[in-house]
């Protein structure tokens, strides 16, 4: 019965780690995207980023020298407008690719976890050889006040 929890614990960290990859991934994909709408009219394209920041303006072609303030500037705003909702748009079907896990996390009293230290390997061989939370705790202040 131990090896077979043993195995099922290591197949589902093994499961997280994947997952974890995989989540790591798509922030790195996120903060290089970028998308670039045009205005209706044509006249003007923009750039933002993930966050939605404006990177670039372009008009295109002399359209733009005969639009009054009030028309050119609707259609800047337009061309964000559109370039933040495709990048949104974007950004949540590339995590929804990856969704799933962690979805219960909130609220559950375990906010405070920190996944990243869990991952460590120390820490999956404390888990795996049978060390309990508080012994390995205990072994984290140790090592915290000898500066490791």
């Amino acid at each position: 019965m131990e090896d077979s929890l043993r195995r099922q614990l290591q197949q589902e960290l093994a499961d997280f780690n994947k997952h974890h990859e995989a989540l790591v991934k798509a922030r790195d994909e996120l903060t290089s995207l970028s998308m670039t709408a045009r205005s209706k009219d044509g006249a003007v394209e923009v750039t933002v980023t993930a966050g939605g920041e404006p990177t670039g303006l372009r008009f295109l072609g002399n359209k733009h020298q005969s639009m009054s303030a009030q028309k050119l500037a609707a259609s800047v705003l337009e061309a964000i407008a559109t370039a933040r909702r495709q990048v949104t748009e974007k950004a949540m079907a590339r995590f929804s690719e990856v969704s799933g896990f962690g979805i219960g996390i909130a609220g559950s009293g375990l906010e405070g976890l920190d996944l990243d230290r869990l991952l460590e390997p120390l820490g999956v061989e404390n888990l795996l050889n049978g060390a309990t939370p508080a012994a390995a705790a205990k072994k984290d202040a140790r090592d915290d006040a000898r500066g490791r």
